[in-house]
């Protein structure tokens, strides 16, 4: 198994039973208990499939300035998710689409004949972006999976139409009514149009999304969110240490079906945002849950706008960055409690936070 992409220096929110504490610094004067993360992966899905574009477009410079370009960050993407996925018994494809080509057959995921299959990619950017023909000869093999699906489809938002053929947006809708597949779009449009394709793609379901590329540059833990995510377990060492560790943060919890961060919550996001004020170099993981009540779909989109809540209260309030603030959301997976209780399901309705970059 691949080491764990969170291996970072962080204390992860802890449950209290009596009222909530502001988050405290640990700093190198008042340290004498450390918690220790020993992490274990909860697998999210059973397939993935990669869709890689390949055509001329993608031969852009990725951003102003860059030399780089969208094909070359694309690839480095793609490397750096195939260095962090566990070994947990996925099934995997990778193939291109200007025109389909199979690069990775879909099959067993074996981790060094995907890795020499990403290698194998060009990065000389050419001919047209067949990508609802892609999307037409994906269907052939979402019907011979079983399980869950995610489909990453690397696209900068334009295709080439050459007419007889539907929508990307209502291929992958069609796909979301007919299987269990979330699709990830992952680009970096250059104009409007570009960019409402990739959402209007990612409108398929609940659980799809589209994430730029400079998102995944900063924070690499969206390669892998979808696919896996992680169960924390603690341990307690008395430690003697001299410089800062970290900063403990508490669950942010929310009432019943709701996404609203309550007040008595503002003091441990309020220290939170001065930490990431002073500290410019971190940035903060928010994870949002449900508790089980309500469907799949509903609960991821209601974790969501909870994880998106505590973005937003951070952003309004401190100024925080877009790209220092990452979000995902699981639902009603990885309960910390019963849910077959009242008290086990306040405690599930949660976003958890995390500190990296120290």
């Amino acid at each position: 198994m691949k080491k764990n992409f969170l291996a970072l220096l962080l204390v992860i929110a802890m449950v209290v039973p009596a009222a909530v504490q502001a988050a405290e610094i640990i700093t190198r004067e008042d340290i004498i208990q450390k918690t220790i993360v020993e992490d274990q992966f909860v697998k999210m899905a059973d397939n993935f499939i990669v869709l890689f574009d390949t055509s001329a477009s993608m031969g852009e410079n990725w951003k102003k300035g860059a030399t780089k370009s969208k094909l070359d960050i694309a690839k480095e993407i793609l490397q750096n998710a195939d260095a962090r996925i566990p070994d947990l018994g996925y099934n995997a494809g990778l193939y291109t689409f200007s025109p389909f080509k199979t690069v990775y057959p879909m099959g067993s995921f074996d981790t060094q004949k995907y890795s020499r299959a990403i290698d194998s990619l060009t990065t000389t950017a050419s001919g047209n972006t067949f990508l609802p023909k892609a999307l037409r000869d994906l269907e052939p093999v979402l019907k011979g999976l079983s399980g869950k699906t995610v489909v990453f489809i690397f696209n900068d938002g334009t295709f080439s139409d050459f007419g007889g053929l539907k929508e990307p947006e209502d291929y992958t809708q069609e796909f979301s009514d007919k299987y269990n597949v979330c699709f990830y779009m992952i680009g970096q449009p250059t104009t409007y149009p570009a960019k409402k394709r990739l959402q209007d793609m990612a409108k398929a379901n609940a659980c799809s999304r589209f994430i730029p590329f400079e998102q995944f540059v900063n924070n690499p833990q969206y390669t892998t969110g979808a696919l896996y995510t992680v169960r924390a377990t603690e341990r307690v060492v008395t430690v003697t240490e001299t410089s800062i560790a970290g900063v403990k943060i508490n669950d942010v919890r929310f009432g019943f079906n709701s996404a609203l961060v309550e007040s008595q919550y503002y003091d441990e996001l309020n220290e939170l945002g001065k930490f990431l004020q002073t500290h410019a170099d971190t940035f903060v993981l928010l994870v949002g849950y449900t508790d089980s009540i309500g469907s799949e779909d509903y609960n991821l989109a209601l974790a969501q706008h909870r994880a998106e809540s505590a973005a937003a209260y951070l952003g309004e309030n401190f100024s925080i960055a877009p790209d220092r603030i990452v979000t995902n959301w699981y639902g009603e997976a990885n309960p910390v409690a019963d849910n077959a209780t009242a008290e086990g399901r306040a405690q599930n309705r949660r976003v958890e936070i995390a500190v990296g970059g120290l």
